[in-house]
């Protein structure tokens, strides 16, 4: 216990001079994500992350601990989106690039999360840093040189398939029907 409460005042101690250091010379393009949003996806993010963890915790399978590790550390890495984001419509992108964030970048974003002790304090470390910050990059960010925007969620990808749906379907029933032959009358 003492060892997690150490981590975690370390970790606070360190988190704002870290971020003021790597804040220099940032600048994004893009604009800032609604802060609800954010905080929405990494709520999602959360439930298969602790269902896993309930998985490990009442079976005893290592499995379901390290699944739990794996979502929460590589989570972006798939089109730049986790679940959360992708049911929100959110998706991280690199600065530099503009391209959808990588694994690499997702283990080094989300990083602290697994850190025990410090992963309690940047929950809150880093919610504060997203209100504040002026383009929304809390330290993980930085380090790993990305930010969240606006993107296609789950909503546009349900709509865009019943437009295709409705493209394809949609003229089967207005095309005219051939009439049936009536049988002769005799």
């Amino acid at each position: 216990m003492l060892s997690l409460l150490f981590a975690a005042v370390l970790f606070g101690l360190v988190y704002f001079p870290t971020l003021k250091y790597l804040s220099v010379g940032i600048v994004t393009p893009y604009a800032k994500v609604d802060v609800r949003k954010r905080l929405l996806a990494a709520w999602l993010d959360g439930i298969p992350a602790i269902a896993a963890w309930f998985l490990y915790r009442n079976t005893g399978f290592l499995w379901g601990g390290a699944v739990a590790v794996l979502y929460l550390l590589l989570r972006d890495g798939i089109g730049g989106q986790s679940l959360g984001k992708l049911l929100v419509g959110l998706v991280v992108v690199n600065v530099q690039t503009g391209r959808m964030c990588s694994w690499k970048e997702s283990a080094l974003r989300n990083v602290f999360v697994l850190i025990p002790g410090a992963n309690v304090m940047a929950i809150f470390l880093e919610s504060i840093t997203l209100i504040r910050d002026p383009q929304g990059q809390r330290l993980g960010d930085r380090l790993a040189h990305t930010q969240v925007i606006e993107g296609l969620g789950a909503k546009d990808l349900a709509t865009s398939f019943q437009e295709w749906w409705m493209s394809v379907f949609g003229e089967l029933e207005r095309a005219p029907r051939r009439r049936r032959r009536q049988p002769a009358e005799r």
